[in-house]
């Protein structure tokens, strides 16, 4: 699994963060966006919201050769999601997000339209030093799982298995993120790693290799904590094992850009959209994806 370019971008955003800034904006965990859209702030209670992803594949990363190979068939999918938050602790709070994806396939003259439940899954957070709180940046530890409900490819109907909205195994994943502002400046920065449990496919044995995501944001925050954020995101999977061997060829990577903005309409009820698009070059086994988010948060103090 190769993750270098994702590991040096975290590292040059930490190695900024060195030095504290004067925190006068709320930086509300903008950030976090590539985990959970439902964040509280340090004044919030609880949230509860709904967001609607669409996305389209634009091209392919193959496992080999040039970076966007010829399409060989095209995705659209429109996920609704289900997501809140709520805090159990002053630095302890834990979100929840529920996915529902409308897929349709092509392949030449081939279509197909499924709909199914995706993948749930659950984020914890501890807030160890908040942004200003300190001269240290503000710094959260981060633990979380991915429930299994949606369907994975092997139980996927049709000849195009359009309705494989899952991967069929729980994961545990741990991280930290980093977070500092200078003046109405955010740079935010989030690491983590998830293990995948074994199953049985087709009676083979697998187990899906070790995930990570690198996350790193910039953007200004106003004082009635309107932002505007870019991110870059990258995701990897390691090689498979099928029955105790590598399953060469079966991981994947990906790098994400995406412009975020989030605006309160009023003090209990904020608007988050985005624009994203993956990029190379560092992509591999994967379509490449783009689209746009559209979400609304409600909130209680």
């Amino acid at each position: 699994m190769r993750c270098s370019g994702g590991l040096g971008l975290l590292v040059v955003v930490l190695g900024a963060m060195a030095s504290p800034g004067e925190a006068r904006a709320q930086a509300c965990c903008v950030g976090a966006s590539g985990l959970t859209p439902g964040w509280l702030t340090t004044h919030e209670r609880a949230l509860v919201g709904a967001q609607v992803r669409f996305a389209t594949a634009h091209g392919t990363y193959p496992a080999r050769g040039d970076f966007f190979a010829p399409q060989p068939g095209r995705d659209a999918r429109l996920e609704p999601s289900l997501f809140g938050s709520l805090r159990l602790l002053p630095r302890a709070q834990v979100s929840v997000s529920v996915p529902f994806a409308i897929v349709r396939r092509r392949a030449g003259d081939l279509v197909e339209s499924r709909t199914a439940f995706g993948d749930v899954t659950l984020v914890g957070r501890w807030d160890v030093f908040r942004v200003g709180e300190r001269r240290w940046p503000g710094i959260a530890l981060l633990a979380g799982a991915l429930v299994p409900t949606g369907t994975p490819t092997d139980r996927a109907t049709g000849l195009l298995a359009a309705d494989a909205t899952g991967i069929g195994a729980w994961e545990g994943n741990a991280g930290v993120s980093v977070e500092e502002t200078f003046g109405h400046v955010v740079l935010h920065a989030t690491a983590l790693a998830g293990v995948r449990s074994s199953r049985e496919v087709f009676g083979v044995e697998q187990h899906l290799g070790l995930r990570s995501l690198f996350l790193v944001g910039t953007g200004w925050v106003w004082d009635d904590d309107a932002s505007m954020l870019l991110t870059i995101t990258h995701t990897a999977d390691g090689d498979a094992t099928l029955d105790g061997s590598t399953a060469a060829g079966t991981g994947f990577r990906a790098t994400q850009l995406a412009f975020v903005v989030t605006t309160p309409i009023t003090d209990t009820l904020r608007l988050r959209t985005s624009v994203f698009t993956d990029v190379p070059p560092l992509g591999s086994n994967r379509q490449a994806l783009g689209g746009t988010t559209l979400g609304l948060a409600k909130t209680w103090f």
